[in-house]
């Protein structure tokens, strides 16, 4: 049965499906304070009714997306509230949902070409844990729906329509269409990528038995070439830029406000932290954090970027590596994650994770794979290396995010960017 806009507010109470939002994974506002929610726009379609609900918290606010429908049986996962013989729902699961998405994205190139007809294929549901949903249709195309909508061009779509379209790099999946909704982009289509997982669970697998088997200089290479096809760009969009005394200053200034933010924090749970970790803390504590400032050189660049690269966001093929996910760090505001910046902070941000990945271990493998993964990548992005003396910088403002991070999610992983601190 259809949910008209009537019979979604005569029905269903927020408070009802706030609180089922509030319970789920890719709810990003759980260590914030709400002060409000509301249904703050509608779309009805053949399956149910599309919600937009805005969530105010006392720091800002986030609009989510959430398809819903009534039906006659749902998931416990997926089920809201029951009516009578009724189920209200959220419709992700549900195949006429499915197929609305799929005969609203734009006809890409790359998607005419994988489906020549309108006919829409089959479709599978993925259950992973993450941030978004998504499906996979006719096992060739894979579409993202993004739970959280953002005022202006998404960087995922944007960046890989870029990167598929405008370049030769071909270490990105295809990009294949999108859904938008009043603006905002709600589904991603890109080529399906047939892959062994991603390269995370590869590296902790080296880690463990202290291998030099991962594949740093073929990542190096892969990440540098990236990051030459984004500094091809044109347009106020793309167009590289001279990175400025302004930007370090504002680099050093980003850093020392993680770093108070982060201070204030420990300070105040420290004495609950397992006696390692707050040994480590303490010392941290103890310690004034210094930002070398250092001059900009002549030709160093900055450009879109990845904005929250590691290892969890490369696939593994089996030979090759194939880099995914460019929505930026999902903290950050849009303006932030479409901001142009050195490509050294994705180097940073891989360099910070195979630290994360040698925590099965120890350092010497993870420097070793850092080495190996940097020298690659100098030697195939010769043209932005100027940029090479703000990397310990990028590298100490990784290291606090995680810190932050970490705080606020899995305390048992505190003693990582603590060490990267200098707190060992």
């Amino acid at each position: 049965m259809n949910l008209s806009a009537h019979r979604f507010f005569a029905d269903v109470e927020p408070d009802a499906l706030w609180q089922w939002m509030a319970r789920q994974r890719w709810f990003g506002g759980k260590a914030r304070t709400v002060l409000d929610y509301q249904v703050a726009d509608l779309r009805e379609a053949d399956w149910g009714v599309l919600v937009a609900l805005r969530v105010a918290y006392a720091d800002g606010a986030e609009t989510y997306a959430l398809p819903l429908a009534w039906a006659a049986t749902a998931s416990d996962g997926a089920t809201i509230l029951r009516n009578g013989a009724e189920v209200l729902c959220e419709a992700s699961e549900l195949p006429a949902f499915q197929s609305w998405v799929f005969r609203n994205l734009e006809r890409a190139p790359a998607l005419a070409r994988l489906f020549p007809s309108d006919e829409v294929p089959s479709c599978r549901m993925l259950h992973a844990e993450q941030s978004n949903t998504s499906f996979v249709f006719g096992e060739k195309i894979f579409v993202k729906w993004f739970r959280r909508l953002v005022d202006g061009p998404n960087p995922d779509e944007e960046l890989t329509r870029f990167l598929s379209e405008q370049t030769s790099f071909r270490n990105v999946p295809a990009f294949c269409g999108a859904v938008r909704w009043n603006g905002a982009s709600i589904a991603l289509a890109t080529e399906l990528t047939p892959n062994q997982g991603d390269a995370w669970p590869l590296a902790l697998d080296c880690a463990r038995r202290s291998s030099t088997e991962f594949p740093a200089r073929l990542l190096g290479t892969r990440t540098a070439e990236l990051h030459n096809a984004l500094a091809t760009g044109t347009g106020s969009d793309f167009s590289p830029e001279p990175i400025t005394a302004h930007d370090i200053a504002e680099l050093c200034a980003e850093i020392s406000r993680l770093d108070l933010a982060n201070r204030a924090l420990l300070s105040a749970r420290v004495d609950s932290l397992p006696a390692e970790t707050a040994t480590l803390a303490r010392r941290y504590l103890s310690t004034p954090l210094r930002c070398e400032q250092v001059a900009p050189h002549n030709g160093a660049l900055k450009t879109r970027t990845h904005g929250d690269f590691h290892l969890g966001q490369v696939l593994w093929t089996g030979g090759d590596f194939v880099i995914i996910d460019f929505e930026g760090e999902p903290s950050r505001s849009l303006a932030e994650r479409r901001a142009k910046r050195s490509p050294l902070r994705d180097v940073a941000g891989m360099l910070r994770s195979f630290h994360y990945a040698a925590h099965v271990a120890n350092d010497s493998w993870a420097e070793a794979m850092c080495a190996t993964f940097l020298d690659a990548w100098k030697a195939a992005a010769p043209a932005l290396t100027a940029g090479l003396p703000l990397l310990p910088l990028f590298v100490q403002e990784k290291a606090l995010y995680e810190l932050s991070y970490e705080l606020n999610n899995r305390p048992d992983w505190l003693h990582i960017p603590l060490r990267a601190l200098g707190a060992s």
